[in-house]
């Protein structure tokens, strides 16, 4: 008997209409999706009862609440990272009658949720299983000079995790032009020019969204999500040239932090943070060699006509709609 293997795993996505309700299986409807990581996984709470029964055995068991949540780790594709980045954020703005076109996404200051189902099929062994209700609850991304291909991490929450007897789609569509950035190809930007020094870049964009297992709904299963707040922080690493980092966090300076990845005319990622403070930090000496100061950043409120956030992709995908 065959073995499962990672390589033989796909992800199947669409974004759902209602709550509780996995959209249906059909030839063609479903997203083929890459990714690195796939660790949306369900649980279940077991307990004993704490009846008496005059003797020292454990109570019945009882079956508790049923939950459904964790992490995908994602290439950063310059056309299938749009897909996460609307599941977040919302569909974009677009402009361009063909490509290249440009994608806007900003954090909504009243977000609607996008739901997803999601459909994790492994081929090698003929088991497949369904996820419903899939919503968002932050964006994690690293920035360095490597040569690895860029990579970003969402964190999920959702329903319910049920076996299926085949695939959603054995015809999903594919990003078939899907370039992906390597680490070298990041620039981070303060203030509209090229940070000095800086060596990596961290940011986490949250949502606040939690499944509602509160509401007596008669199931085990959640009964929503929850809208929450966004959060956005992260950190920079920089080498320890002079106390221009240094005096900002002192002083809590506002800067405007800006991510970029460009691979050409038609295929770029820029994220920008308009209103950043640094926290406050010293500048540690460990050991002999080049001495670098780590600061963590949190993004202000934004002012009257800034996003908190804004996210422009520009690449060859036309829309972020459900495929037909």
């Amino acid at each position: 008997m065959p073995n499962a293997r990672g390589d033989q795993a796909k992800l199947l996505a669409r974004r759902q209409t209602t709550f509780g309700t996995a959209e249906s299986a059909a030839e063609g409807a479903f997203q083929a999706l890459p990714f690195y990581n796939y660790n949306v996984t369900p649980s279940g709470e077991l307990a004993n009862d704490d009846a008496i029964y005059g003797d020292s055995y454990a109570g019945e068991l009882v079956a508790g609440l049923r939950n459904l949540g964790g992490s995908i780790e994602v290439p950063l594709g310059l056309d299938s990272f749009g897909w996460h980045l609307a599941q977040l954020l919302g569909l974009p703005t677009t402009t361009g009658t063909e490509a290249p076109y440009s994608h806007v996404f900003t954090a909504a200051a009243n977000p609607q949720i996008l739901l997803g189902t999601h459909g994790i099929s492994h081929a090698g062994v003929g088991q497949h299983f369904t996820q419903d209700s899939l919503a968002v609850q932050s964006l994690e991304i690293q920035a360095q000079k490597n040569g690895q291909r860029q990579r970003a991490t969402l964190n999920m929450i959702g329903r319910e995790e049920v076996k299926a007897g085949a695939t959603l789609d054995s015809t999903p569509i594919a990003f078939a032009n899907d370039p992906v950035p390597v680490g070298f190809q990041g620039l981070l930007s303060i203030d509209g020019s090229e940070a000095a020094g800086v060596t990596q870049a961290g940011l986490t964009l949250g949502t606040g969204r939690e499944a509602d297992q509160e509401t007596l709904n008669g199931l085990a299963t959640a009964a929503d999500i929850d809208l929450g707040f966004w959060d956005l922080s992260g950190s920079l690493n920089a080498r320890f040239r002079d106390a221009t980092y240094y005096d900002a966090a002192s002083a809590g300076t506002e800067m405007a932090l800006s991510l970029a990845w460009t691979i050409s005319a038609s295929y770029s990622l820029a994220i920008s943070v308009p209103r950043v403070v640094l926290e406050r930090s010293g500048v540690p000496v460990e050991g002999r060699n080049l001495i670098s100061q780590t600061f963590n950043w949190r993004a202000a409120r934004p002012a009257t006509g800034q996003q908190l956030i804004e996210v422009t992709l520009v690449n060859a995908t036309a829309d972020y709609a459900n495929p037909s």
